[in-house]
């Protein structure tokens, strides 16, 4: 019902009542003219007329007054429909003076009844108490705005919408009202009380289960609030760990230098073994342990999120235009470089095929019993041996023998992996040679490099000098090695040792397992043995100068210089002067494993 017809049905209501008005003043005035006729004039006809006019009048006035009461009431409907609609509501909602009725069996209990006693008493009360006040708190809420501001106000009757209002917000205050009652067992006496529960006390009641409990179930309610509090701690901190451990996995990958990834892996290694069994242990959820275990995670999430910004610090400098200004100026020195870079890239790959699959894989580093931690992707070696403390014991004692067992198990396989590991010796004599010449090359482009923010080459400058074109061999090509871990089962315990494969070591490792050939493979396999020396007699031999295109170290002092098999050793060739011959990396790359005459 909107305002306008609310108008409209009040002037037809305006309109009747002044119809009203006006029959009843034209009657008392009939009324008043008859009298006088009867007083001063005896003709029964104009006495008779004005009877039969007071009569009309009369008649016409009741009519006009049904009419008007009735549009009094159409008024009043419409205008009850109205407020209803505004505030929402089908009709009136009307609170009882009480909520709640109690019988008690004694007149004491009537005044020693209070709220604790109703609500232990009646379960599941307590909810319906707390829905009941907020009920009424709204309604009155509801009532009393409607009230302060409205667009009834000018409309007739709004008076009686405004009584109807007072006496629904009777009841309505902010408590729970109970009755308690107490009736003789005759019927003749009684006593009554009544309890106004306020709401904040019902929350009170709600929120704090104890106040509703005896001795006994409060001890138990607070070992299993205890419990509770200690379990949420404990997965808060589990969280925490979490957090930083899902930071580390998600970042590793933009790493680049072993060392970043070493650190690393130490930090979040450290933070589980120091964490996970402290969280477990700790028995209450105030112990000062906590702040030991803040300390230890925080610093733990300092050390790995400077390694983590550190790298990416600098792949930001790596897109500034102060670096590419620099790669600019170094094209014309890296761009001859091209080919170099391919063959050793090429002398790379090759001792990792001599060596085995070279690669990094991830693994778990720790994983707790219940789960309650994330795992973090360990970067490891794939030459790693997990062993018991006994046998890392007895590796520490004797490690080539270990290295033999744990990575060497198969002795027909001896021929062929003395013969990789011969010319895998070549390889890193190459390498090491190649690094040398690499590090004269960048000396001739340090005028244009000397911007270069001291944070970029002290944690990256293999990769800076690689961002420029230049070949990078670093520590993780040159340094093969064997690894030996052993964990404790609960994690705490963890220590490594490794073997370094230089090439002392990898004679050691090569006279050791033909020891173990039979006599004829030990043979043939002693004719294959490249040394140091050798590869520099051979080059004093040839005057360092390539047998094929006779290019010379005198002609380029940076050139690379490699020994070839004139006969492939995978061809039958042996390590000795008359097959070894001087080559230039160029021709020793076209010649390969080919025979040349």
């Amino acid at each position: 019902m909107d305002l306008q017809d609310l108008h409209i049905s009040e002037s037809q209501y305006k309109k009747a009542k002044k119809v009203n008005i006006i029959l009843l003043v034209i009657s008392i005035v009939i009324c008043i003219v008859e009298l006088i006729l009867l007083f001063v004039t005896n003709n029964k006809i104009i006495i008779m007329a004005s009877s039969i006019l007071l009569s009309l009048a009369l008649i016409s006035y009741f009519v006009t007054l049904i009419i008007h009461l009735n549009k009094a009431k159409i008024l009043y409907n419409k205008l009850q429909n109205s407020v209803l609609k505004s505030l929402n509501l089908s009709a009136w909602i009307h609170f009882n003076s009480f909520d709640f009725n109690v019988d008690v069996k004694s007149r004491k209990a009537v005044s020693t009844y209070d709220e604790v006693k109703l609500f232990k008493e009646n379960e599941g009360l307590l909810s319906k108490a707390i829905e009941v006040v907020r009920k009424k708190r709204e309604y009155a809420c509801l009532l009393r705005n409607f009230l302060n501001n409205n667009e009834f106000k000018n409309i007739k009757m709004y008076s009686k919408i405004e009584n109807q209002i007072k006496i629904c917000l009777l009841h309505t205050d902010a408590s729970y009202d109970v009755r308690v009652k107490y009736t003789s067992p005759a019927g003749k006496s009684q006593a009554i009380s009544y309890l106004c529960i306020p709401e904040n006390r019902l929350i009170e009641l709600k929120n704090d289960k104890s106040l509703l409990m005896s001795k006994s179930e409060y001890n138990k309610y607070c070992k299993e609030k205890e419990s509770n509090l200690l379990d949420e701690r404990q997965h808060q901190y589990y969280e925490k760990v979490n957090k930083i451990i899902d930071f580390a996995n998600n970042n590793k990958s933009i790493l680049v230098s072993k060392s970043d990834i070493n650190k690393l892996d130490k930090c979040a290694t450290e933070l589980i073994t120091r964490t996970i069994n402290s969280i477990k242990k700790v028995k209450t959820s105030g112990s000062e342990e906590w702040d030991v275990l803040d300390k230890i995670i925080d610093q733990s999430n300092i050390e790995i999120t400077e390694i983590i910004d550190n790298r990416k610090r600098i792949l930001d400098y790596y897109i500034s235009r102060d670096f590419l200004s620099i790669k600019q100026s170094c094209e014309s020195l890296t761009s001859k470089q091209v080919e170099f870079n391919s063959y050793i890239d090429e002398k790379a790959r090759a001792i990792s095929i001599l060596f085995g699959t070279n690669i990094t894989r991830n693994t778990t580093s720790y994983e707790d019993e219940y789960n309650y931690v994330h795992p973090y992707q360990k970067s490891i070696s794939p030459f790693t041996a997990e062993v018991s403390s006994s046998v890392f014991a007895s590796a520490e004692n004797s490690p080539l023998e270990y290295v033999i067992k744990y990575f060497y198990p198969e002795k027909e396989q001896y021929p062929e992996q003395i013969q990789k590991l011969h010319l895998l010796v070549e390889e890193l004599e190459t390498l090491k040679e190649a690094r040398q010449i690499i590090d004269n090359q960048k000396k001739e482009i340090q005028q244009y490099i000397e911007s270069v923010p001291a944070f970029v080459m002290e944690n990256d400058s293999d990769g800076f000098y690689s961002k420029l074109g230049f070949a990078v061999i670093n520590e993780n090509v040159l340094t093969v090695e064997y690894k030996f871990s052993y964990t404790s089962n609960g994690g705490k315990a963890q220590r490594t040792f490794t073997v370094p494969m230089t090439e002392d070591v990898i004679v050691q490792l090569i006279k050791a397992l033909e020891s173990k050939l039979t006599m004829s493979s030990f043979t043939k396999e002693q004719r294959l043995l490249m040394t140091s020396k050798l590869r520099q007699q051979i080059k004093e031999r040839d005057n360092y100068t390539c047998r094929y295109c006779g290019n010379s170290t005198t002609k380029e002092p940076n050139l690379l210089l490699e020994i070839d098999h004139i006969i492939p050793v995978a061809k039958g060739g042996f390590t000795e002067e008359n097959n070894l011959q001087t080559l230039c990396w160029k021709c020793n790359r076209h010649k390969s494993d080919k025979i040349i005459v």
